[in-house]
């Protein structure tokens, strides 16, 4: 993709922005100035695992660990957001006790019902914890990832909006969101197009740690140069980027089935991708932000799911103009809502 998660990925980053922002002494960043690498000076990395191996954790600390194991982060988090949700429906599911051609009896229906379960409902928090001074540097490229954000999740069950005593035994890790820069659109005009970009050595680096992501393919190329000397090549278009996923839930799915998913993607038009571990409790929270969500489509579960945000923003946007022009309630209702900017309920 290549402008379409450009909103998701700024969204996602405004909080590190705002949050050195703050800083008394904070001062412009420079626009850092990317040189030529050539395919031949990339640095070998391992060959990749056969299968996806997903990370158990980061930084020394394993998913699952609460909160209150973690002695370096800040006492108070960058982020709060929470969501509630029915969950997702588990498939009916129905064990048939009667006899003859007809083994499957109305009572068999009506208590296959009754025990039909639900996931991830509930209340879903999430928390975000920056250390200013922590990035995380890839060994093998030496790619530098800043700022890297540190995510909790805690689930309950309930209807009521009050968080439960036990709130701290809940609090658990969930997820990394890691931002870096990368060539733009605008750098890679200006440089030869075998240039290898940070993005490409981030996604060799993370082939040669967890495995290759979901449909990926090695692609090779062949230049054929004249007898007479080498044909000046020019880019023609501007070089397009994807977005990986490994072990991504199915479409509109609740949660990834490993102990860990891998996000990769860029916006090349700022120059800035980002790198998102996210276990199932992570996805069970964008599902449910995704749910309840009316202003506009969620960018963690678009960005999960390699959406487009764009053409998702357009159509929340078709359908509220629909909704004002053919329905009266919901017209009154966003007529009811507070001004942008103000103080809500």
């Amino acid at each position: 993709m290549r402008t379409s998660l450009a909103t998701a990925i700024s969204l996602l980053a405004i909080i590190a922005a705002a949050h050195h922002a703050r800083a008394d002494d904070a001062q412009p960043t420079p626009a850092p100035l990317f040189k030529y690498l050539a395919p031949a000076d990339v640095p070998k990395l391992n060959l990749p695992p056969k299968r996806y191996e997903p990370p158990e954790g980061f930084a020394g600390h394993a998913w699952g660990d609460l909160r209150s194991r973690f002695d370096k982060l800040p006492q108070e988090p960058a982020a709060i957001r929470g969501a509630w949700t029915r969950g997702f429906l588990k498939p009916l599911e129905v064990i048939c006790t009667g006899t003859g051609i007809e083994r499957c009896t109305i009572e068999n229906f009506a208590r296959a019902q009754r025990q039909q379960m639900r996931e991830g409902d509930g209340f879903h928090l999430l928390s975000e914890y920056i250390i200013e001074s922590q990035g995380y540097k890839y060994p093998g490229t030496g790619v530098v990832l800043h700022p890297i954000v540190y995510q909790f999740c805690a689930n309950w069950h309930s209807m009521r909006r009050k968080v439960p005593k036990d709130f701290d035994e809940l609090n658990k890790f969930c997820g990394m969101r890691m931002l870096f820069d990368t060539e733009s659109t605008a750098d890679l005009r200006a440089l030869p197009e075998d240039h290898v970009t940070q993005y490409d050595l981030v996604l060799a680096e993370l082939i040669a740690r967890y495995g290759k992501p979901a449909n990926f393919t090695w692609r090779g190329r062949v230049t054929v140069e004249s007898v007479d000397g080498p044909l000046t090549y020019m880019r023609t278009e501007d070089r397009k980027f994807n977005t990986w996923r490994w072990c991504p839930a199915p479409r509109d799915g609740l949660m990834t089935r490993c102990d860990a998913s891998i996000v990769l993607s860029i916006d090349p038009d700022i120059g800035r991708g980002i790198v998102l571990f996210s276990t199932p409790a992570l996805w069970e929270y964008a599902y449910a932000r995704e749910s309840t969500e009316e202003a506009a489509p969620d960018p963690l579960y678009t960005l999960m799911h390699a959406l487009s945000f764009k053409h998702r923003a357009e159509q929340t946007k078709k359908k509220e103009e629909y909704l004002k022009a053919h329905d009266p309630q919901h017209a009154k209702k966003d007529e009811a809502k507070p001004a942008e900017g103000g103080a809500g309920p």
